[in-house]
């Protein structure tokens, strides 16, 4: 009877732990998601998604599908936070052509539409094998404002793919001819877009004994990509995968913006060759901001002007701003007049005040497309002189030369003016620079994509969270808790 008794809170505890153990919530696949693109596609969300969240398009092979490109990055979504795009060719392969247009459109398509779900704008990536590798090398070569970087494993130049074509027709050849050369393909891709900013990093595997002549190509590939960003000779590099050779391209600040890696003896197919984790690490996926390690990633977003210098008698004119990443925001702009205290070009920060009968025109910095300008100071209000009693000009009457800001801060007291004069007071401190000097804030991440609360499946195949607590779950709690009631009070009366 007493081994009876005791069990019943060993029940009691079991169950209780049943009911409040919480399965590990893993991402969700969203098959044919709601892209409104040409081309179909899926939608992995993550566990967690970053704040915010960069994106990455995974690119099937010929003869694949968009299930094909499901395992290929999903651990590392979960790791990172990040969302993955598979798009669907719908046919034997992606059509790679050099243009906007078609399915490089498409994909672009998906992109804008998780970007608008909170994806990061300046964090998006591509990376695709065989056929998903001549896409990635074509995305980023003619969408350098959308993409901030690819890993083509293995590709063909941008641009050599024919236009139109559903099937490998370049796979049956020899390799690049003569007139193949990358200044050709350079040349073809800045005749689709111009481009002006900072060229998305490249990365680039490839098998040495490939049969379909990918190993032939790879020096045009190399020589388009380091004409297209501007980039130094080629350097050996080092961290390659075991029995890969790495050889490295940088940039004048020492970047390396585009590598090339070989294994001698590997065929084409690099599907199984376990070279995910070097491609996030490239990309820059594994880290929460940046990209291709440079940390400053944004497409079109200004960089931030740096302050003006504060005036004496003379004025002093701001230092330039500095260029973003992509296309660079114009810097501060020069300040004039006496006693005027320069604004903050493109970054926050008040305008300058006057000192007395001084004007401020502090202007801040425009930002280039896609930056907020900060605004200039407000004039501040000149010091108005009494009877006789003449304005101070540059350090006039025993004003502060002009007042001076803390970093485009407050004014100081402008002074009096000289004798007679009524006292001027410095200027209203001009109002700061309005936004982050041109830095986007990707809005906030969305609840699309997730786990459903039933912990079935979506009508779409979607693959959602393991065992969600449903209301069935309470009913059955409170079932077993009045069980083990029932079951208590007759053990109390057969022991009275």
């Amino acid at each position: 009877m007493n081994r009876n008794r005791n069990s019943v809170p060993a029940i009691l505890v079991a169950t209780l732990g049943l009911l409040m153990a919480t399965p590990a919530q893993a991402g969700s696949w969203q098959s044919s998601y709601a892209f409104g693109a040409t081309l179909k596609g899926d939608l992995y969300t993550p566990t967690k998604l970053g704040t915010p969240p960069a994106i990455l398009v995974a690119i099937h092979y010929c003869g694949g599908n968009s299930g094909a490109a499901h395992s290929w990055f999903q651990s590392a979504a979960d790791t990172n936070g990040f969302y993955v795009i598979a798009p669907d060719a719908g046919k034997n392969c992606f059509d790679s052509s050099a243009s906007r247009d078609g399915d490089k459109a498409a994909i672009v398509k998906m992109v804008d539409t998780v970007v608008a779900l909170g994806g990061d704008k300046s964090r998006v990536f591509a990376a695709g094998f065989s056929s998903g590798g001549c896409m990635t090398n074509t995305l980023i070569a003619v969408y350098p404002d959308v993409f901030a970087g690819g890993s083509a494993l293995p590709g063909y130049p941008a641009g050599a793919w024919p236009k139109g074509d559903t099937s490998c027709q370049l796979c049956g050849g020899s390799g690049p001819g003569g007139s193949d050369t990358g200044q050709k393909y350079a040349d073809l891709v800045k005749g689709v877009y111009s481009f002006s900013g900072t060229r998305p990093c490249s990365q680039q595997w490839t098998g040495g004994a490939d049969q379909y002549h990918f190993a032939d190509w790879l020096p045009v590939v190399l020589s388009q990509f380091q004409i297209l960003g501007g980039l130094g000779s080629a350097a050996s590099g080092t961290g390659a995968p075991s029995g890969w050779t790495r050889t490295v391209y940088k940039d004048t600040a020492g970047n390396v913006r585009l590598e090339s890696n070989v294994k001698p003896g590997q065929a084409h197919d690099l599907t199984g060759s376990g070279l995910a984790g070097n491609v996030i690490s490239f990309l820059g996926l594994d880290k929460p901001t940046g990209a291709c390690g440079i940390t400053s990633t944004n497409p079109g977003d200004g960089g931030a002007g740096a302050t003006g210098g504060i005036s004496g008698t003379d004025s002093g004119s701001g230092t330039g701003g500095t260029t973003g990443a992509k296309d660079g925001g114009v810097g501060g702009s020069k300040d004039s007049g006496s006693d005027s205290l320069s604004g903050n070009g493109g970054a926050l920060g008040s305008g300058g005040t006057t000192g007395s009968g001084g004007t401020t025109i502090g202007s801040g910095g425009s930002s280039s497309s896609g930056g907020v300008g900060g605004k200039g100071g407000a004039t501040g209000t000149g010091g108005s002189s009494s009877n006789g009693g003449s304005a101070g000009s540059g350090a006039g009457g025993t004003s502060s030369s002009g007042g001076t800001s803390g970093s485009g801060g407050t004014s100081s007291g402008g002074g009096t003016t000289g004798s007679g004069g009524s006292s001027a007071k410095g200027g209203s401190s001009g109002s700061g620079g309005s936004g982050n000097g041109g830095t986007s804030s990707a809005g906030g991440s969305s609840g699309t994509g997730g786990s459903t609360e039933a912990g079935g499946t979506t009508g779409n195949g979607c693959s959602c969270a393991v065992g969600g607590t449903t209301g069935s779950g309470k009913g059955l709690a409170l079932f077993l808790l009045a069980a083990v009631g029932l079951v208590l009070r007759s053990r109390r009366k057969s022991v009275g």
